[in-house]
């Protein structure tokens, strides 16, 4: 070798050594730069298919796919008391699905739901209520009933069916909700556009809201005695009357806005970071956050020895 390739190669294990980067160090620095490759592969991939859910539907009638929806208030409340049962509080998604929102709040201050009762509980999955034939004495025509007029099926990529979601109900069109409405009892998400979609090329469900207190009166509802096969009709039909007696609408403080969406971030972080790491790409994007901690770790015990 000359003496040319000998100076670059030992200034090239000078630069290595300096830098603190031999053995482990090297092996670690490396799996680092080839699993953050990885995770800004994956992540631009996720933008794609983002992007893809936009497009799909932009001349599909009757279905609004939102992906990011400016609002410079927070996000209203719903507070349902049920009689005898209690009071379930409601956070509504206007940050997600404002058509949708704005929908159940305009029913709701105008006392559309007032009186109305829950006609159909499914335990481990569904409470639903929303309809007004409820309110007659003819247990026969409920489920069939709404507010006269109906919504677009609007949808959001962050509006799923988590443990507490609450959704519209709606028939086999996508535009075809109305009033009616359904609390999740446990994670739903073979109700979400994306899983049915997949499966079997129809639409999903529009979630609108969250439980955020009352979440076990709601699961209770949801386990409520039903007529099963003694009237098959009536399967799911509470035996008992569960009846609405209020929705009112709160709007949060614009003061309080901040601290609210300050908590509201640090979830959504967590979310977030609980998908990613579930995801396909988990597995690497976990050893990627675990080499980065090591190797921050092993350069501070190293220059604190030197």
């Amino acid at each position: 070798m000359s003496e040319k390739g000998k100076s670059k190669k030992r200034n090239v294990k000078t630069v290595i050594n300096s830098s603190g980067l031999t053995g482990l160090t090297t092996i670690l620095f490396i799996m680092m730069i080839l699993s953050t490759a990885v995770s800004v592969y994956a992540d631009s991939h996720g933008e794609i298919r983002k992007e893809s859910f936009k497009t799909k539907t932009e001349d599909e009638p009757g279905v609004v796919y939102q992906i990011d929806v400016a609002t410079s208030r927070p996000n209203r409340i719903a507070v349902m008391d049920v009689k005898d049962w209690g009071i379930i509080t409601i956070e509504l998604y206007d940050n997600l699905t404002p058509i949708t929102t704005g929908n159940f709040v305009r029913l709701a201050d105008s006392g559309f739901y007032e009186g109305i009762k829950f006609h159909r509980c499914i335990d481990d999955f569904v409470a639903q209520t929303g309809d007004p034939n409820t309110k007659d004495n003819n247990p026969y025509n409920d489920g069939m009933g709404g507010s006269g007029e109906t919504i677009p099926l609007e949808l959001h990529p962050n509006a799923t069916h988590v443990d507490g979601a609450v959704g519209m109900a709606r028939s086999e069109e996508p535009d075809t909700a109305s009033s009616q409405f359904y609390i999740c009892d446990g994670p739903q998400h073979g109700l979400d556009d994306k899983e049915r979609m997949q499966k079997s090329g129809s639409h999903g469900y529009a979630v609108f809201g969250r439980v955020i207190d009352g979440l076990p009166i709601a699961k209770n509802i949801a386990g409520t005695e039903t007529y099963g096969n003694r009237r098959p009709l009536l399967k799911d039909h509470p035996v008992d009357d569960i009846v609405i007696t209020s929705v009112t609408i709160i709007t949060p403080e614009p003061e309080n806005y901040n601290e609210q969406q300050l908590s509201q971030g640090n979830a959504s972080f967590i979310e977030r970071l609980s998908e990613v790491t579930s995801g396909p790409w988990g597995a690497l994007v976990g050893v990627d956050m675990v080499v980065v901690v090591l190797l921050i770790l092993w350069v501070a015990v190293f220059r604190k020895r030197e």
